[in-house]
């Protein structure tokens, strides 16, 4: 009886350790974490860039990060799309391998060497960087982050834990878009110039 209870117990634990295990990539816009975000037309918008790992992986808290490497390809799903005017990686890592961007790319790399001057890249949630966004005309981006080298390992922890085949198991990338509203008193005015144009129409044909 003894041994079965081990055994389920065991089960169990295996289970619950497969489903919530994870180290995953997060966004945010300062306010609000997630997959989707809105903001009005004209505006730029700052979207932070983390890692997060959740029991029962504790390499990030047992030690420091390093090293990391995203690569994100990003294009507009209906209207016009953000434009990024600033990219660059957190100061926790002194030095930053690639912060390049393009109209449809978004490269976030870097390492830390001076551990000491710079604090420690270390915890469950890690800030990698930060980039602007510009959202000139109404419209809906997708970013799609990915593994920015496959052939290398560029997520590593100071007692050199390899933590890209977490990370990107199964080619896993991490998305999220990003809406350009009107501005309220932008739709206002189109209220008012649909109602006034309704209203001389109707008084042609009265």
């Amino acid at each position: 009886m003894k041994t079965q209870l081990f055994v389920l117990l065991t089960s169990l634990l295996l289970l619950v350790t497969n489903v919530s295990a994870d180290i995953v990539v997060t966004f945010s816009d300062g306010s609000t974490s997630g997959t989707e975000f809105f903001a009005n037309t004209g505006e730029t918008v700052t979207m932070f860039v983390t890692v997060e790992e959740t029991l029962p992986n504790t390499e990030m808290t047992d030690n420091f990060l390093i090293g990391f490497g995203l690569k994100a390809d990003y294009a507009a799903v209906s209207g016009s799309v953000a434009t990024i005017t600033s990219n660059s990686v957190d100061a926790a890592f002194d030095t930053t391998t690639d912060a390049s961007f393009t109209g449809s790319q978004l490269n976030l790399a870097g390492i830390d060497i001076d551990f000491a001057s710079n604090g420690l890249p270390q915890g469950p949630t890690i800030l990698l960087g930060k980039f602007d966004l510009l959202l000139s005309s109404p419209g809906t981006t997708q970013f799609e982050f990915g593994d920015y080298d496959s052939a290398l390992d560029d997520f590593v922890t100071s007692s050199a834990q390899k933590l890209d085949g977490i990370i990107f198991a199964n080619s896993r990338s991490f998305d999220f878009m990003i809406t350009a509203v009107p501005e309220p008193s932008a739709i206002s005015l189109l209220t008012l110039f649909g109602i006034a144009a309704m209203a001389r129409r109707r008084k042609r044909f009265a």
